[in-house]
């Protein structure tokens, strides 16, 4: 006999009731009813078992809870006699061989489902009809595409659409949306720093706005609130994983007033009760930038100033607040925008609005006091937020120790004291009960968090404690965060800072990246050093004037880019290939972008490292610090002639040597605009504004990274670059890269901005060859 089920409303709960297979024991029969039903009474001689799903009328998932005791009226009685009554007639005649109406009914229910969801799906716009078929085809980029056709239309056309589109639909949707999946399928710049000398040298505008922030989410954000804005217009209300991916793209466009404002919007909508564990762990990611994508993975943005401390943390001399202040208005003349806080119209650090303690404090203590569940990813969040403030401390005691088990005895270095010389006092960590078993998670935020304060001592200390005591090996991408830190906080301008603070502590030893590197790539833990990796200690060398000893590494780094090169060259004609057969682009195009970014990334750093080396060496000393007399400048031209700079200039006893390569192209510098700014500053115990202009300027050259139609172009340009195209552009087209620099809100616009409209493109033309 088949199982029946009937669902009514009993006293403002869902109640479900199951008939008993037939031929089942009346032993296990009372065993169900005494088990479930202790509460109901037996009436008129029939037992009545209670089956109590109860679901939370704002939650979207069902509890599992005992149901309250409740009188039942004589109405729901005689309701539920003759729902038994008719559901054991129809079981007799299953039983009896008869058709079975429930199986009959349920599949001319769900055909008649099918065919008016199909028929529903038919009446949708033609944007809408291509989303869902890449949706189906799980096709991010073509998504994208059709959701800015999509926020084109109409808006009463757009309101109707989403009114009628299903809502597991629209979930869907924002799902496919993550800009996580985004920045893995759609963004061939990911897990890649921009820097400023990047985004002039290859010509990034079409990527990079000017606050450093990439294009393609800013506009994820705005076309995902249009979606929002047109679901809120039907009379719905977003659901906590729609809230989830909301909050995901505020954090991907480095907006943390705008993840404010999503939070506070389900205190609007009265839906708070529906914030869990993995709802706060967003909030507090977007909140404090925690991930390293809504940074644009840059380092130099999130790393804690002694001035950021001032006055929250520590006290500082007016004397040294000055210095510190001259020394934030020197450096950020050559960083443009970058970095900056878009809610103001002077220049503000985005590390300055999150330096109160008390915002991570209050999140801390009110999930505590709603009873949520510290999970590890909302434990690790938590931690970083209270590093942006500096609070390592209260890390230290009430999440490493409280939570993993982890026990210092040592919380911070002392401070005015310079840990190049070992301390007499070692820090000793032990292993205590813990409530939450640390893993990689809990490594990535030790390093972001001790690292970003210049604690690089301490971090490196915790991370090498919980590999040995867990037994989780040390990945590459931490080992690349120990080493990024390291030479950060031991070069200027961060090393400066600390220094003009009194903190030397906070600044490791010259040699402490060589450290790392040789621990690394030696025993136990035995990495094979990308080139990312080679990068930090070619620079730390090079900053050190340890030209020789950096030469080998910069020839393992030379033959990495050759092999990037011979991967791109193969790209690029699998994707020619494609295009001329008509075969779609989904997996082609991306990989042939990401693989021509990460080529030019690459030069770029090689191309670096040799003006580097030639503006600081000196062909005729033979002192250690130089360049030895062995190094001879035409043998390091000669080997390095396809990243040096064209005409390539070097000192010598008389002045200085110029080398022309005519066989090389030579790129032009064109200005672009002017980028003004108001640095605020303290003089004279007032805060002035100090009104600067940075000079934007664009390089001409075959490395450029411009939007480019790849349709347009034979394989040949592919390879080695449209130089010609450029070299007919005049200065005020070198704008044609530029789209959508403008964040997700009108506040957001910042009142020094050059009022001159940019023109409007795509970063997706690549995959025009559909139309």
């Amino acid at each position: 006999m088949s199982t029946i089920a009937a669902r009514v409303e009993l006293a403002g709960h869902r109640a479900l009731f199951h008939a008993p297979p037939g031929g089942t024991p009346s032993r296990i029969i009372s065993f169900h009813l005494n088990r479930h039903s202790q509460a109901t009474p037996h009436v008129y001689g029939r037992d009545a078992s209670l089956w109590g799903n109860l679901y939370h009328p704002t939650r979207g998932v069902a509890t599992a809870v005992r149901p309250s005791v409740e009188l039942i009226s004589d109405l729901e009685l005689a309701l539920f006699r003759d729902l038994l009554n008719h559901s054991g007639s129809r079981s007799g005649d299953t039983a009896a061989g008869g058709p079975s109406l429930d199986v009959a009914n349920t599949r001319a229910g769900t055909r008649d489902a099918k065919s008016s969801v199909g028929d529903l799906l038919e009446q949708l716009p033609s944007p809408f009809q291509r989303a869902l078929k890449a949706l189906q085809q799980r096709d991010t980029r073509r998504l994208l595409i059709y959701l800015r056709q999509i926020c084109s239309m109409e808006e009463s056309d757009l309101h109707h659409a989403v009114a009628t589109l299903p809502r597991t639909t629209f979930t869907e949707f924002l799902r496919s949306l993550d800009p996580l999946r985004v920045a893995r399928d759609a963004d061939p710049t990911d897990q890649a720093h921009i820097s400023v000398g990047i985004l002039q040298t290859l010509n990034m505008e079409s990527t990079i706005d000017d606050w450093g922030v990439r294009k393609i989410y800013l506009r994820l954000l705005r076309r995902v609130l249009t979606l929002i804005m047109a679901l809120k217009a039907s009379g719905q209300v977003l659901q906590t994983e729609e809230y989830i991916y909301l909050l995901r793209c505020a954090g991907a466009a480095s907006d943390p007033a705008g993840a404010k404002w999503i939070w506070r919007e389900m205190d609007r909508t009265q839906t708070t009760e529906w914030r869990q564990s993995d709802a706060y762990a967003e909030f507090i990611s977007a909140r404090f930038l925690t991930r390293p994508l809504y940074t644009g993975y840059d380092k130099t943005r999130r790393m804690v100033l002694p001035r950021n401390l001032h006055r929250s943390r520590l006290k500082l001399s007016k004397q040294r607040v000055y210095k510190l202040d001259r020394l934030r208005f020197n450096t950020r003349l050559g960083k443009l925008r970058f970095g900056l806080n878009k809610d103001v119209d002077y220049a503000e650090d985005i590390m300055r609005m999150m330096r109160k303690r008390g915002a991570p404090s209050r999140l801390f203590h009110r999930v505590l006091q709603a009873g949520h569940r510290l999970t590890e990813p909302l434990l690790c969040a938590l931690m970083v937020g209270f590093g942006r403030v500096g609070s390592l401390r209260f890390v230290a005691t009430r999440i490493l120790e409280d939570y993993f088990g982890i026990q210092m005895t040592q919380l911070t270095y002392k401070e005015g004291v310079d840990i190049r010389s070992a301390p007499r006092d070692p820090n000793r960590i032990n292993r205590v009960a813990h409530r939450v078993r640390p893993t990689l998670h809990l490594m990535q935020a030790i390093v972001e968090t001790y690292g970003s304060n210049g604690e690089i001592a301490l971090a490196f200390q915790l991370v090498d404690f919980v590999s040995k005591t867990y037994h989780i090996d040390i990945p590459l991408s931490v080992w690349q965060d120990l080493l990024e830190w390291t030479y950060i906080m031991g070069a200027p301008p961060a090393s400066t800072a600390w220094k003009l603070a009194g903190l030397p502590s906070k600044v490791p030893g010259p040699a402490a990246v060589e450290l790392i590197w040789n621990t690394m790539t030696s025993e136990p833990y035995g990495v094979r050093p990308g080139f990312e990796q080679y990068a930090v200690l070619i620079r730390g060398l090079l900053g050190r004037h340890h030209f020789s000893r950096a030469l080998p590494y910069m020839r393992d780094a030379a033959r990495l880019y050759h092999a990037q090169s011979t991967s791109f060259e193969d790209l690029a004609l699998q994707h020619v290939q494609a295009l001329r057969d008509g075969v779609p682009l989904r997996g082609a195009s991306h990989a042939y972008e990401r693989a021509r970014f990460r080529k030019e990334h690459m030069w770029y750093g090689l191309n670096t490292w040799c003006r580097q080396l030639l503006s600081k060496t000196r062909s005729y000393s033979a002192s250690s610090s130089a360049a030895p007399s062995h190094v001879l400048i035409p043998d390091f031209v000669r080997e390095f002639r396809a990243f040096l700079p064209n005409p390539a200039q070097y000192r010598t006893p008389t002045g200085y040597a110029s080398l022309l390569d005519p066989a090389r192209e030579t790129p032009r510098r064109v200005y672009v605009r002017d980028v003004p700014m108001a640095v605020p500053m303290r003089e004279r115990g007032e805060y002035v504004y100090r009104r600067v202009k940075a000079r934007r300027l664009a390089v001409v050259s075959s490395h450029s990274l411009a939007r480019r139609p790849t349709s347009k172009l034979d394989p040949l340009a592919l390879l080695v670059g449209d130089l010609p195209t450029f070299r007919r552009l005049r200065p005020e087209h070198i704008l044609a890269g530029v789209s959508e620099s403008q964040p997700a809100t009108e506040s957001h616009v910042s009142p020094g901005k050059s009022s001159k409209p940019a023109p409007q493109t795509s970063s997706y033309d690549d995959d025009d060859d559909y139309f």
